[in-house]
């Protein structure tokens, strides 16, 4: 990386876990884009208002959450801003940027999967009984079966796995360390990886090549795994799902199965309870299942 570029004089203001997951999601768009890998880091700051335009419009298309878009949005703004503090973009330019719009949070609400849609996307990856299969299967269980964030996921070290119980967090958001406890078949999913992956230290979860070889020394990455999620939905004909909608699977479900918001709240590792309220994408039939429960007995 050319630490005299904008976006890695950007980055370098961040705190490392932010690093990861704003590189991450400018890495996907530069991936949407086509951008040569190479050059990808010396383009952020040439966006201009039609590009940055058509990125917003672009990110809606596939399923990007409104504070997704909006994060995103903002860190190409900033990047360029960058660019015109040490004189390699026009002021104008950034003003241009910021004439853009925030993206509301009822332009995407987000679309949890259904007990069937993930009972369809399990019975497909259990087809693939390959080293990539195992672990794709491995990593769609932990996600559904713990809520991760992609950043929180690929972070993860073997010796934070604590067999059959739990995997401990330790960069989660604001560098906020949790326990996530594992259901049954969250912990038998991890537990065949780990036999083909080995006792190696490193991260939980490696890049396999082809010919099924593990990659000891490279860590999945969230773009990687990004693709796996979008691929793997696409492959059952469930299009438009974020990444993220794998979290809200995970708190919907919980609520459904009436555990308490506060109790997923902390599952979730969300700071503030309001947060996890934004998650709630219980339908209307359940509400009308609560109101015929209610009785005062008259």
């Amino acid at each position: 990386m050319n630490a005299a570029c904008p976006y890695a004089l950007y980055l370098g203001r961040l705190a490392p876990n932010s690093q990861r997951s704003i590189a991450s999601q400018l890495n996907s768009i530069a991936d949407l884009l086509r951008w040569p890998e190479k050059k990808r880091e010396m383009m952020y700051h040439k966006i201009d208002f039609q590009q940055a335009s058509h990125i917003k419009a672009l990110l809606i298309a596939n399923g990007w959450s409104a504070r997704s878009i909006n994060r995103a949005m903002t860190a190409i703004r900033s990047i360029v801003g960058v660019a015109v503090m040490s004189g390699m973009a026009p002021e104008m330019q950034l003003v241009q940027l910021r004439a853009i719009s925030k993206v509301s949070h009822g332009a995407h609400d987000g679309k949890p999967l259904s007990v069937k849609q993930v009972q369809t996307l399990f019975a497909h990856l259990k087809q693939n009984t390959s080293v990539l299969g195992i672990r794709n299967y491995a990593v769609l269980a932990t996600l559904l079966g713990t809520g991760l964030r992609r950043s929180e996921l690929v972070a993860l070290l073997l010796q934070d796995y604590v067999a059959g119980s739990a995997l401990i967090v330790r960069k989660g958001k604001g560098n906020k360390s949790r326990t996530v406890h594992l259901p049954e078949w969250t912990h038998d999913a991890l537990n065949e990886w780990i036999v083909l992956r080995g006792k190696h230290k490193g991260y939980l979860f490696h890049r396999v090549a082809r010919g099924g070889s593990i990659k000891h020394d490279t860590h999945l990455s969230s773009c990687a795994v990004y693709s796996l999620i979008r691929k793997s939905l696409s492959a059952i004909g469930i299009e438009g799902v974020s990444p993220h909608d794998l979290r809200r699977t995970f708190i919907t479900r919980l609520l459904e199965q009436n555990v308490d918001l506060n109790t997923v709240r902390q599952m979730a590792g969300h700071a503030d309870i309001s947060t996890t309220i934004m998650y709630d994408k219980r339908s209307e039939k359940v509400m009308q299942q609560a109101a015929s429960l209610l009785s005062y007995k008259l």
